[in-house]
């Protein structure tokens, strides 16, 4: 089954209410202010969950995304960067904690309230295959969002996505299309039309180069920072890939087991980085200069990720640091600037 566009069609809504609404956001503002986000997922059976409990995917995350500029939130997979994103914009309900755009908290609005915010609020998924219908044709799947949001006419519609497309480096020819008849790069395209078919405030982008070459990721990620300048969007920009995030990103948060463990400007966390896990990841980027390669020294990390239905006590990552001490296990760290300059969740940071 494919993911859909952040447009339920599920309240009998008045599309003409739809059409008319707006939220005005000026450059610089707060879009979204997430504060103690918690999403747990129970197990299988009664029986399991008595035994073992929930899955803790996401524990009391904090983040900001402004106006015109880029949050990226890094970290390695599974450690729950996509459950963020998808619980920001309600397709996953959160546990606890608030999520306010423009003020009012998304986690509060009832069905037809979300519908009207969802107009400023959209997603860009990880699959570009699995995320657009394969029944449906680039027209179709562009214009879907204006259809159930009552935007326009159908000669409107047509040039509205004729307009898309040229915006994300596709031809009008490629309407008529459909999802497998693209390359990645193209599909991740149309995904991207789809997502700017509103004329929203804010974009959620999961992981949106993963699954392409690196030289079509190239492309997409010069094609965000391209709509950004012209549109003054908002990103929240999730991604393993160190190396893109320092390209895009303003803000970065480092994300380990559920928990924010370091977060900052992108010269705080690429120049100045305390988390030793902070540091364990940047030492992975490989360095184009093979001198500096070579003698460079490397951070490896032993053992594996803990479960997330039974992490460690205290710190979750002190299983795998080598500085751990008696506190780090008896005492879970706050994220607080220690003398840093910037938020860091460690005992005994750099």
């Amino acid at each position: 089954m494919s993911e859909q566009p952040l447009n339920p069609a599920d309240d009998g809504e008045d599309p003409g209410e739809l059409a008319e609404h707006r939220s005005g956001v000026d450059d610089d503002e707060l879009l979204l202010d997430v504060r103690g986000l918690v999403k747990e997922f129970p197990q299988g059976s009664v029986w399991q969950r008595r035994r073992t409990g929930p899955v803790q995917a996401v524990s009391g995350v904090d983040l900001e995304v402004r106006a015109g500029q880029t949050h990226g939130l890094v970290g390695e997979s599974g450690c729950g960067k996509s459950t963020v994103a998808r619980t920001i914009v309600r397709l996953e309900r959160p546990t606890a904690g608030q999520a306010f755009y423009n003020g009012r908290d998304l986690f509060a609005m009832s069905k037809s309230e979300l519908r009207l915010v969802r107009r400023d609020i959209q997603i860009v998924f990880q699959d570009p295959f699995s995320s657009l219908n394969p029944r449906m044709n680039v027209q179709a799947i562009i214009e879907e969002p204006l259809v159930i949001h009552g935007v326009g006419d159908k000669a409107d519609r047509k040039d509205k996505v004729i307009d898309l497309l040229d915006r994300v480096g596709l031809n009008p020819e490629h309407a008529t299309r459909y999802p497998h008849q693209f390359s990645g790069g193209q599909r991740q395209r149309v995904g991207i039309a789809r997502a700017l078919a509103l004329d929203p405030k804010l974009i959620i982008a999961d992981e949106p180069v993963s699954a392409l070459d690196v030289s079509i990721q190239a492309q997409v990620v010069n094609l965000f920072r391209e709509l950004q300048a012209d549109t003054g969007l908002g990103y929240l920009f999730i991604a393993h890939d160190l190396a893109i995030v320092r390209n895009i990103s303003d803000d970065v948060s480092v994300m380990y087991l559920g928990r924010i463990v370091e977060t900052g400007s992108r010269d705080d966390i690429f120049e100045r980085a305390s988390h030793p896990y902070t540091q364990a990841l940047l030492s992975a980027v490989p360095e184009p200069d093979p001198v500096t390669e070579r003698e460079r020294e490397r951070i490896v990390l032993e053992g594996d990720v803990p479960s997330p239905v039974d992490p460690p006590s205290g710190c979750r990552f002190r299983t795998r640091c080598w500085k751990a001490e008696p506190k780090c296990r008896e005492e879970v760290p706050e994220l607080v600037d220690r003398g840093a300059g910037h938020p860091v969740a460690c005992h005994f940071p750099d």
